[in-house]
């Protein structure tokens, strides 16, 4: 009975005390604007604000980002982001610190985070809402409140006097020079870079992601031009690596290392420092000559330059068979369809499709097996034929004729304006294919970089 008695006793003590322990405990309120007062006086502490080093995926190269908190809501953020005609090097916003899901660190009006965040149609993997994890040290640990699964990590590190000092602002700026200057129907192509290390006359081609900050070395050839490395034996290299800028450098995550004529190759940083735009033209008959080129040096290897190039293994599976797409899908170098408004509509009016036949028997043996022109609403199919050069590579030739076939007899005029307009969508003779793929369906995009056109071809 005596052990019963002092139970109930030492249960009643336990309710009193958790009753105290509710009536002593500070409102919600307060416990919030406590929890929100200390991260703001977190943020706000360092004399030199928050160094981050901002990889939005484990896909993406890292950017370098320092910010600046005040107390009335107000973050300078600086980066090294080019965009936007240098908005974001250096850009006051507003922020805010909420707390539902916990503590979360808002940045409110428009700058380098909802940049990144808005990039591929939102779907890069940027990020402008931050839930703060812990402090961990001096330093400050949050994980993005947009990823649903494998949350982005952040830390902010206490920023050092001379951290801005690490920007590499001009070659950020330069490298974008290197992005095709044309609309780009579908997305932007991404540019191919021939790097080349003159001591070495070997140029290596890669493509590059000057946004996403990746790169993709795909081949080596021995010289220094195009054709010189057309000409001569190539190894395949196939190396990807994210990239960082700092201190006047183009900072491999994983160096390229590879063995070629002879020599051992090893590529960590390249240390760019002489920009111009006295690169080769793209289009081999120099109709545009502003193509840009950068000059420096690579440790180990010796002198480099980049210069903007097409070469690619993006559409080497570019293949001899028939080709064909709705005319629509031709256009200029505005962007727009010659079906709608160019050369097709006015000169080849009732064009269906573009048809481009490329080295295959075919059941009509009128037909050219090289050939290219347009099938007709009636189903009748106009051709020019031409004559190829294979390259090996994506580079894709054309020597047109004047020979012009047909499955039927065309109306007058049909051969003239069949002429001009092939005339102009294969000016300059070379076209670059690109891999396309849309929805599980093998597409091809081809680039004229003498007029700037785009055109897509589906194999049959």
């Amino acid at each position: 009975m005596l052990r019963s008695y002092i139970l109930i006793l030492i249960f009643f003590a336990i309710v009193v005390s958790c009753n105290e322990d509710k009536t002593n405990m500070p409102p919600v309120e307060e416990r919030v604007k406590e929890a929100v007062d200390g991260l703001r006086t977190e943020l706000t502490a360092p004399p030199n604000g928050w160094r981050l080093e901002y990889q939005p995926t484990e896909a993406s190269g890292t950017f370098l980002i320092l910010m600046k908190f005040t107390p009335d809501g107000q973050v300078n953020i600086k980066s090294d982001i080019p965009d936007s005609n240098g908005e974001f090097f250096d850009n006051t916003i507003t922020y805010r610190i909420d707390n539902a899901l916990g503590l979360e660190l808002i940045m409110e009006t428009y700058g380098v985070f909802h940049y990144l965040f808005e990039l591929d149609e939102a779907t890069f993997g940027g990020e402008f809402e931050f839930l703060f994890k812990k402090k961990e040290g001096n330093d400050l640990i949050f994980e993005s409140k947009s990823d649903t699964s494998n949350p982005t990590q952040l830390v902010f590190t206490p920023a050092g006097a001379n951290d801005e000092s690490e920007f590499a602002r001009d070659i950020a700026t330069n490298l974008m020079q290197f992005n095709l200057k044309n609309p780009q129907i579908f997305g932007t192509i991404n540019p191919t870079q021939q790097v080349i290390l003159s001591d070495k006359n070997i140029s290596i081609f890669w493509t590059i992601d000057l946004t996403k900050r990746t790169l993709t070395a795909e081949f080596a050839g021995k010289g220094t031009t195009r054709d010189e490395v057309l000409a001569n034996t190539r190894v395949t290299l196939n190396h990807s690596s994210k990239y960082t800028l700092s201190n006047g450098q183009l900072v491999l995550e994983k160096p390229l290392s590879f063995n070629f004529n002879g020599q051992s190759n090893n590529i960590s940083a390249l240390t760019l420092s002489d920009f111009n735009l006295t690169g080769p033209d793209l289009c081999a008959s120099g109709v545009n000559n502003t193509e840009p080129r950068y000059n420096g040096q690579t440790p180990g290897v010796g002198s480099v330059s980049i210069v903007n190039a097409m070469l690619s293994n993006r559409g080497s599976d570019f293949a001899k068979t028939v080709y064909t797409v709705n005319a629509l899908f031709v256009f200029d170098g505005q962007g727009k369809s010659l079906q709608e408004t160019g050369s097709i509509a006015q000169k080849l009016p009732g064009t269906s499709g573009f048809v481009l036949f490329y080295g295959v028997p075919l059941k009509n043996p009128s037909i050219p097996i090289y050939s290219v022109g347009f099938i007709m609403e009636n189903g009748e199919i106009y051709v020019r034929e031409y004559q190829p050069t294979n390259t090996a590579v994506n580079l894709f030739k054309v020597s047109l004729l004047d020979q012009y076939y047909y499955s039927a007899t065309p109306p007058a005029g049909t051969e003239q304006a069949l002429k001009e307009i092939t005339d102009e969508i294969f000016a300059g003779g070379e076209i670059y294919a690109f891999d396309l793929p849309q929805n599980g369906i093998k597409v091809f995009r081809l680039y004229n970089p003498c007029n700037k056109y785009e055109f897509f071809l589906i194999p049959n």
